[in-house]
């Protein structure tokens, strides 16, 4: 029996232009109020994902950084942390600054975003208040990041000669965008399906109480470890390899999938849409 409803984000609840699907939104929300556990699971940072969580009326764990940081909003207690350690954030801190590439640590819900300096996009467009530039960050930087992220085009070609993309202790991942490319830096292998498995310990939940419902590369390891699993119909094919049911084209996703998994739930379901 189903207990919990694991979601992604990106191209899953949210829409191409990153807005929250209402009708995938309306479903969640009835189905917490009808006591299932509500778990949103994102490669995005925590304040992102807090934050589309507080949007949808929902509380309790989420996990961000693509498994790596797991945080209840209900208890404020943090449940699932894998860093990259600080010596070794200080040395991509201090390769950005001789490179002056921006650079932004993420030390967990609760405290600031940390940057090395702030570039003239971030200041006209992205700034947030709880953003903090540091004087000599790479040298005070004050503990282990669960995430290091930067932007741009021949500096990521750079820090991939002097770094590589795999360390003992870190590894980077790639996201090509029009003109430029992201990097995260993370603890090697993290996964959501790590932090999934820390979460069904502190909850006494099985993989077959739990449904997944998922687009990426980053959900297929999800997809197949919960019991129920479902795949946006124009996502990665190795996430719709991976699931037991695909949604079709031009239906929201996440009603749909809920609407397979949960059909005892459909008189509830209906009313949301």
């Amino acid at each position: 029996m189903i207990e919990a409803v694991v979601c992604d984000l990106d191209g899953t609840l949210l829409d191409q232009a990153a807005r929250i699907r209402p009708l995938g939104a309306r479903a969640l929300k009835a189905l917490a109020a009808a006591g299932f556990r509500i778990v949103l699971a994102s490669g995005r940072s925590w304040r992102t994902v807090l934050r589309i969580q507080r949007q949808l009326g929902l509380t309790g764990p989420f996990i961000a950084h693509n498994g790596a940081y797991g945080f209840d909003s209900e208890t404020e207690t943090e449940w699932h942390r894998r860093t990259v350690p600080r010596t070794r954030a200080q040395e991509f801190v201090a390769w950005a600054d001789a490179a002056q590439v921006m650079v932004r640590c993420y030390l967990g819900v609760g405290q600031p975003v940390l940057y090395n300096r702030f570039d003239l996009a971030h200041q006209l467009c992205w700034l947030k208040p709880e953003d903090r530039l540091v004087s000599n960050l790479a040298a005070t930087l004050p503990s282990d990041p669960v995430e290091i992220f930067l932007s741009g085009q021949d500096a990521v070609d750079d820090l991939i000669r002097r770094f590589g993309l795999l360390g003992p202790d870190y590894e980077l991942t790639i996201f090509k965008r029009v003109g430029y490319r992201e990097v995260n830096i993370c603890a090697p292998g993290v996964d959501k399906v790590e932090a999934l498995e820390a979460l069904s310990r502190q909850a006494g939940l099985k993989p077959d109480q739990i449904l997944a419902i998922g687009d990426g590369l980053n959900d297929v390891r999800m997809l197949k470890w919960a019991g129920l699993s479902v795949a946006v119909g124009d996502g990665h094919p190795a996430a719709r390899e991976a699931a037991q049911y695909i949604t079709p084209p031009n239906v929201d996703p996440v009603l749909d999938g809920l609407r397979w998994a949960l059909p005892d739930y459909l008189g509830l379901l209906s009313n949301t849409a």
